[in-house]
């Protein structure tokens, strides 16, 4: 076992402030933007010009949700910005390389320990000066450099994977929008459908012209097989902690595949609701407190009430309803200003959408399925990877293995 040294004695909390007004869309971070248990962020929020100050982080800092810190939300900065005041800013000093000290932070132990000092039962907070008596491992400056570009290495084809994928959905997002908004989809002859004088309809229904032949029809017309999913009773701990993956809206969150789950249920547990499981390929949609996630289930797994899903009979209708469910609840939102209203089976099913013609679609897959099976197989990558960088993390710090 390493020595250690408590956290106070390698870093500090930020004493920067910065004008409120100085900070731009891209920079400011609040405890919503931190991902749970993703080492990062997503985008950062912008704030309204306004006067007063706020807490400055810089790159290569530290920063931390403290708002119930079980969540275990940490990110390294990789740019200079501001944070709310439920964000903790931490810089490490330079004597100490400041991303072995992000690892260090980056386990179980260490918010556990926050969750110990915390104060508050509804919103609980850790406390600042019990946070800073951690104990981190005391080694070398070299060995903590070694220590760092290891797991950075597994991080940075993990980044690159989510960049790739980013990169795929975003092209076959193209496609879809040309092909089911602009309706340019090839005609009979290899043309654009539309720009080449493809005939169009007016639908009274959606307020616009579609191709002949197409409808605007409920979501249950296009595929019927929709499962509302259900938590088993939380009083009987042998439902849990089985094998069978337990969906929820922060598993869907930012993956268009879900490879792993926070939950999961015993075959008891699953079994006791038995009419909720959901097969591989299964399109699991969030209607409550986050509408509008989406994601397919990676292996037979259940979700929570929170969650429709839709089984697909026809693998073409799940690749056309990933991006067209997208599209409903984003221009929903966007006509309102608001987050979509939650949504109950019946609101879900009664979905009005364009259900093109059967050889559109089947071409359309055809399109874009390598993509989406790419992203899945660099989705499954990521989570090895995650397993291999959490399996090695506490034996680097406690020194169980050493870096040569």
């Amino acid at each position: 076992m390493s020595k250690t040294i408590s956290l106070k004695k390698v870093a500090k909390y930020s004493g920067t402030r910065i004008p409120i007004k100085d900070v731009t869309i891209n920079n400011f971070v609040t405890t919503d933007n931190l991902l749970q248990n993703k080492l990062g962020i997503t985008k950062p929020t912008s704030l309204p010009p306004q006067d007063g100050n706020m807490t400055a982080y810089f790159k290569n800092d530290i920063l931390i949700g403290n708002i119930r810190p079980y969540l275990k939300k940490i990110w390294f900065a990789n740019r200079d910005g501001g944070n709310s005041a439920d964000v903790l800013t931490i810089q490490v000093n330079e004597k100490h390389n400041p991303k072995f000290i992000y690892y260090a932070l980056y386990r179980n132990d260490f918010f556990e320990h926050m969750m110990k000092g915390s104060k508050g039962t509804k919103m609980p907070r850790g406390d600042k000066n019990q946070i800073m008596n951690f104990s981190i491992p005391d080694i070398s400056l070299e060995n903590e450099e070694k220590i760092a570009n290891v797991l950075s290495s597994l991080d940075s084809k993990i980044e690159l994977n989510n960049k790739i994928n980013k990169e795929l959905e975003a092209m076959a997002k193209i496609l879809y929008d040309y092909w089911f908004v602009q309706f340019d989809f090839p005609d009979v002859n290899g043309k654009p459908y539309k720009s080449s004088g493809g005939k169009m309809v007016y639908n009274q229904e959606f307020k616009r012209e579609i191709p002949e032949g197409w409808e605007v029809c409920k979501l249950e017309k296009i595929e019927d097989n929709i499962i509302t999913g259900k938590t088993p009773p939380k009083i009987s701990p042998k439902y849990f902690n089985g094998d069978i993956p337990f969906i929820t809206i922060g598993d869907i969150r930012g993956n268009m595949h879900i490879t792993s789950t926070e939950e999961t249920l015993s075959k008891l547990g699953a079994d006791y609701q038995s009419t909720k499981y959901i097969n591989k390929g299964a399109l699991c949609v969030s209607c409550i407190a986050s509408p509008g996630l989406i994601g397919f289930a990676t292996k037979l797994s259940q979700t929570n009430q929170q969650i429709n899903s839709i089984e697909c009979k026809k693998e073409e209708n799940s690749f056309y309803l990933y991006f067209s469910l997208n599209d409903f609840f984003k221009t929903s939102k966007a006509k309102t200003g608001n987050t979509f209203p939650n949504m109950n089976k019946g609101d879900f099913s009664d979905i009005k959408l364009i259900k093109p013609n059967e050889q559109v679609l089947l071409s359309f897959s055809k399109k874009i399925k390598s993509s989406i099976e790419q992203v899945y197989i660099n989705s499954e990558q990521n989570q090895e990877l995650t397993n291999l960088r959490d399996w090695l993390l506490p034996m680097l710090m406690n020194g169980q293995v050493k870096v040569k």
